[in-house]
């Protein structure tokens, strides 16, 4: 679908309100929905509540504020609200009739009257402690309304607001680091209440019109479901889950008879991972797999490793002859060699989850090496804990790779979880 011209936008704009008005009704969370389809596109580098960092919150407001700003509007009008047809100012910025710099997107991030919790990463992921209201929580003091968090130093209060638990916040002031963004029983109560999925034609040009020139959206002209799932990092089952296609869904149906020029060719859902990179192309259906790697221990000195010294000593403990070349850039980090067997292993690590970019001369050295080239991930990366490896053979032929002008090439987490193997099978 294209996605240039500004008519369509503003009545992609009427058609996601209208679904929130007379589908969902006016208690939808159009706020916090925004704030998890930023989460769902930064996800490789928001930080997990696992990884033991946090990002601040003034960083995560400006991303927010980036994906949201329309590049041709001023800065004091440029950030859309996509269920309110509405432009607001970016964070610190005087909006047009205001007297008071703008400030979207803080107080949904904090306790008081947002999805934040200061819980520990052990709480914040049972499922249990996640669907408790705030109001029965064991750290409240008080009650919701005019209460407290007894793990808040701030002494933030509560202001009787109720809300899902989407961030963790650092006790010491550090920022957020997110909860599992794949655990659709946290998201769809808002996301999608009551099966009300979003619309997605209208909300692709949304999203894509007008967009950011620095993000990796915003050299999009014409965008295509399959876009849409590997920009923002959503598997077959998470967007079955939270969007609607359907040229039988009334905002999409009603949007694209307003505009009858737009060509929208509604994916085969099964089919959104198959077009890959690499001379030996195959199909697979994009699932959501049980994930096994290697559990490797941090040394006992508290100075932490890097990445590849994880790896290096998983190799190493299973047998291999291991030598670090990270330092030579010559297209991998690690050369290893058990009997007759050579691999070359590529180390991609984040504090989030991760979907690793590639030079070119990785790439390259990828395609020359095929099965004997392994892509070594760490995501919730953290250096003085033990981390989980996943390890994925010939990456330019398992996964998909999306070339970018600076001749990177980026693999999508939903591309690369489907094809995770154990270390003995590599």
């Amino acid at each position: 679908m294209e996605v240039g011209s500004p008519e369509p936008y503003e009545g992609a704009l009427r058609a996601l309100n209208a679904f929130k008005r007379e589908v969902v009704g006016r208690s939808y969370k159009g706020r916090f929905v925004q704030i998890f389809l930023a989460l769902k596109f930064y996800e490789q580098y928001i930080p997990s509540i696992h990884s033991g960092t946090f990002i601040q919150s003034d960083v995560l407001q400006s991303m927010l504020d980036d994906l949201y700003s329309k590049s041709s509007r001023p800065l004091n009008a440029c950030v859309v609200s996509i269920f309110e047809n509405n432009h607001l100012a970016r964070t610190g910025v005087i909006p047009i009739g205001g007297k008071t710099s703008s400030n979207i997107w803080r107080n949904n991030l904090h306790l008081q009257k947002g999805i934040g919790c200061y819980a520990s990463p052990n709480e914040l992921a049972s499922q249990t402690f996640l669907d408790q209201d705030r109001s029965d929580c064991r750290h409240l003091v008080g009650n919701l309304e005019g209460g407290s968090c007894e793990l808040c130093e701030s002494g933030a209060s509560y202001r009787r607001e109720e809300h899902r638990k989407w961030l963790r916040i650092d006790p010491g002031g550090n920022g957020f680091a997110a909860v599992d963004l794949m655990n659709l029983d946290n998201f769809l109560p808002y996301v999608a209440p009551n099966g009300d999925r979003i619309p997605l034609i209208p909300l692709i040009y949304t999203l894509y019109h007008d967009s950011n020139p620095a993000l990796s959206i915003g050299a999009a002209t014409d965008v295509s479901v399959e876009d849409f799932c590997s920009d923002f990092n959503f598997t077959e089952r998470e967007f079955d889950a939270y969007f609607d296609q359907s040229l039988n869904n009334p905002q999409n149906r009603s949007f694209l008879q307003e505009f009858p020029s737009l060509a929208f060719a509604p994916a085969a859902v099964a089919t959104i991972s198959t077009t890959r990179l690499g001379s030996r192309p195959r199909t697979s259906r994009l699932r959501t797999p049980t994930l096994t790697g290697t559990l490797t221990s941090p040394p006992r000195s508290h100075h932490g490793w890097d990445a590849e010294q994880f790896v290096y000593a998983a190799l190493r403990d299973d047998g291999w002859d291991v030598h670090d070349v990270s330092r030579q850039q010559v297209g991998y980090d690690i050369l290893a060699h058990k009997g007759r067997r050579t691999i070359y292993v590529e180390v991609k690590s984040s504090v989030g989850y991760c979907s690793p970019t590639f030079t070119a001369r990785e790439w390259q050295q990828a395609a020359s090496h095929g099965e004997n080239y392994i892509l070594a991930i760490i995501e919730k990366y953290n250096p003085t804990n033990s981390n989980m490896i996943y390890w994925v053979v010939d990456p330019t032929v398992s996964c998909r790779g999306r070339e970018r002008n600076v001749m990177m090439h980026s693999v999508t987490r939903s591309s690369w979880i489907g094809e995770v193997r154990g270390l003995s099978d590599i």
